[in-house]
């Protein structure tokens, strides 16, 4: 795979927030937690020379005992004031046996080329690459790798939006006939696809589109895959995470969560390709699939330009916990948790400080945050460095994060 992330300029990751002590949230349930969750562990490495959890936003070092935003996940993890400026583009929160997407509409936004992309939000594809210290390596690196988005119902009009931000952005053509993009059904198929969800209230175009605009924006030589769930039941996303994982995708983006619960991974864990899940943008706790041990979970930050350079704070709507049913990880050190500390890494998903996006049913161009958006930027960086950083993502990024500079994770690669 060409290029590396060793090769560029040493500045800001995406980065985590610092994991909450079970006692802060209340006691974690520990009847037998999931015990398959703590053995996905197929490095030869000695995982205890890990001693220390990955490093948290901004330029804090990590501490034992956990901040006091984190000790408040209620507060810390309000819902959104929706407005008619700011609105979740899915329905909060999600039924028992259906997942919710983590997209977030702040309003419109008017990117052209060459203007409205200087360093101020909506957030361009230059922007991200620059804040992420990505400039060099996204013009080389990513050639030949796949990246995944799942989502949930049909989004008919995603090859042409993604044409126009791709061509407003400066970036590469990405289409079917090139072989750069394809969309396919849960069974991955490329006929027949579901049609778009009617309801308004929960249209996961939105989520679509923020994916695949800021994956093109990170890796803008990746392949994109765009796999339809027919539903936002678990059950159809699940499937569908299976599908792209058959088509040899090696980065899969999962955009949406639901309430923690038992029950199997087997959808979410395959060895060689990293899975990265949205931690939420709510209240309500721990979300799956988001806490599985096989998952890359994915918080996020307010990303803001100071002077030349870049700077993150940990975003108010998003806490670090524990999990209340997945074991911790045997590769998990230096957190106050009993269970699955997450969420892993963080990257920028304030709506606030958000992305320029192009959904034609939903306006043209919108300013969107949610992790679902730092879910996909953490799912293209993957794809940016070697297949190691892939055979068990999420152990390599706490490996890899466990100091206390920010910029250990990129240099790892």
């Amino acid at each position: 795979m060409g290029g590396s992330l060793a090769q560029t300029p040493d500045s800001v990751i995406p980065q985590t927030a610092a994991p909450a002590s079970q006692t802060s949230r209340g006691e974690a349930p520990q009847t037998s937690p999931e015990s398959s969750d703590a053995s996905n562990d197929t490095s030869s490495d000695d995982a205890s020379s890990d001693d220390g959890a990955p490093p948290v936003s901004g330029t804090h070092a990590p501490s034992a005992a956990p901040s006091q935003h984190a000790s408040n996940p209620a507060a810390a993890r309000a819902p959104i004031a929706q407005n008619a400026g700011t609105r979740y583009a899915c329905r909060h929160p999600a039924a028992d046996g259906y997942l919710a997407c983590d997209a977030i509409v702040q309003g419109a936004g008017v990117p052209t080329r060459g203007a409205a992309c200087s360093r101020s939000a909506p957030y361009c594809a230059s922007d991200l690459q620059a804040a992420y210290g990505l400039t060099q390596t996204s013009r080389g690196a990513g050639r030949g790798a796949t990246v995944a988005v799942v989502v949930a119902y049909g989004y008919p009009d995603a090859a042409g939006d993604l044409a126009i931000y791709r061509r407003n952005m400066g970036l590469p053509a990405c289409n079917a006939s090139s072989g750069c993009f394809k969309i396919v059904n849960q069974r991955g198929r490329a006929t027949a696809l579901p049609k778009p969800n009617a309801d308004s209230g929960d249209d996961w175009r939105p989520e679509g589109a923020l994916d695949l605009d800021v994956a093109s924006a990170i890796c803008p030589n990746c392949k994109l895959l765009l796999v339809q769930a027919n539903s936002d039941k678990s059950s159809d996303l699940a499937a569908a995470v299976n599908a792209a994982a058959s088509l040899g995708a090696g980065s899969i983006a999962n955009g949406y969560g639901g309430v923690e619960q038992r029950g199997s991974d087997s959808a979410y864990r395959h060895p060689g390709r990293a899975i990265t899940a949205s931690v939420g943008d709510a209240g309500g706790g721990v979300q799956m699939p988001c806490a599985y041990a096989s998952v890359v979970c994915v918080g996020g930050t307010s990303l803001a330009a100071t002077g030349s350079g870049w700077s993150e704070r940990v975003w108010h709507a998003v806490a670090s916990t524990c999990s209340a049913v997945v074991a911790k990880p045997s590769w998990q050190h230096g957190t106050n948790c009993k269970t699955r500390a997450v969420p892993d890494v963080a990257a920028v998903a304030d709506p606030a400080t958000g992305v320029a996006v192009y959904e034609s049913a939903g306006g043209g161009w919108l300013k969107m945050g949610g992790t679902g958006a730092s879910a996909s930027i953490v799912a293209a960086l993957f794809a940016l460095g070697p297949a190691a950083a892939r055979s068990n993502a999420p152990q390599w990024m706490w490996r890899h994060g466990a100091s206390h500079r920010v910029g250990d994770v990129k240099r790892g690669f």
